[in-house]
């Protein structure tokens, strides 16, 4: 590599060796699916540290601890080979079929996944449909670099995309029915950092100057699903994902405000060729609002326009 190149880019193989050490377990497993020697990985994951600036792993002979640096450094490392993978797949020499990319969010739950799969299989019979399931900021990311096609958005709308459809949820504090609050006492909150829940939640908290504590983190939304229903605090989550094991929590604390979804494509997306599909996607992801409910009018008013961006019109 030329010497002003060397420390703006990351050789992808350095970063593959970093996933697929954490994937195995070890630097002697990792060594035998790379097709490598013990120490050509350890050098490798000695360079990426010299590049990044700072050790991926904590010292220490044998010690699969990632450090702070190597955690951060591993999010964007998976990202970063799945981009390399995806491309590929698409435009490497044994690339397959273009394939149409949804992107949405992990806390839609297994059931609803499973519907979004299906229907969208059945409306498209003649593409090829993938999906990718993130998080918000990523899901936007892969929007301005054409990764996914369209992707489900919650709570950050950007109105210079090409929206297929937009409306409304509201946010809703959940508890365990067994979990009792006690009045002016601390509230055990349930979150995970950078997430659109634990943003919101824990800001209204603190301009009520109310006292809270994180009582279970996780990256993974049903994981903090689960610790709603075990009683380990309260969680503030779309009124849509609210189960028979959880209770609304009406009063005692802020008032969570609207949270704002849609479904928005990248640029340059072929919306007449693809209105099927979106139609289907726009259907299994819109909240069903009930007869006489507010905002049931211009719900069913934005279904009618859809699929039509601006210079089509």
């Amino acid at each position: 590599m030329h010497r002003r190149h060397r420390n703006r880019n990351i050789p992808i193989e350095l970063v593959r060796a970093l996933v697929t050490i954490v994937d195995t377990g070890s630097f002697t497993r990792a060594a035998d699916a790379l097709d490598l020697t013990q120490p050509a990985v350890s050098a490798q994951i000695a360079r990426l540290g010299q590049l990044l600036g700072g050790n991926i792993f904590a010292k220490g002979p044998g010690n699969m601890t990632l450090t702070d640096r190597g955690a951060m450094i591993l999010q964007s490392a998976r990202r970063l080979i799945a981009i390399n993978d995806e491309l590929l797949a698409l435009a490497g020499p044994n690339a397959g079929p273009h394939r149409f990319m949804i992107g949405f969010p992990a806390w839609l739950g297994h059931q609803r996944h499973m519907e979004i799969f299906a229907r969208c299989a059945a409306s498209a019979p003649n593409e090829h449909v993938g999906f990718r399931c993130d998080r918000t900021e990523r899901l936007i990311g892969d929007l301005d670099t054409g990764a996914v096609d369209v992707a489900y958005l919650c709570s950050t709308i950007d109105p210079s995309r090409d929206a297929v459809a937009r409306w409304t949820e509201q946010l809703v504090w959940v508890k365990s029915p067994r979990l009792k609050l006690s009045p002016g006492g601390s509230i055990p909150l349930i979150g995970w950092p950078g997430t659109a829940g634990d943003r919101v939640g824990g800001e209204l908290l603190r301009e009520s100057g109310m006292h809270f504590y994180v009582s279970f983190s996780a990256p993974d939304y049903s994981a903090r699903l689960s610790g709603v229903v075990a009683g380990l605090g309260v969680m503030a989550v779309p009124a849509r994902v609210v189960t028979a094991e959880m209770e609304i929590i009406s009063t005692g604390l802020p008032k969570l405000p609207e949270n704002k979804s849609g479904i928005f494509a990248r640029a340059g997306l072929d919306f007449r060729r693809y209105a099927p599909l979106l139609q289907t996607l726009t259907e299994v992801l819109m909240p069903k609002p009930e007869v006489g409910e507010p905002g049931s009018e211009d719900q069913a008013s934005a279904k009618k326009q859809i699929f039509i961006p601006a210079e089509d019109v």
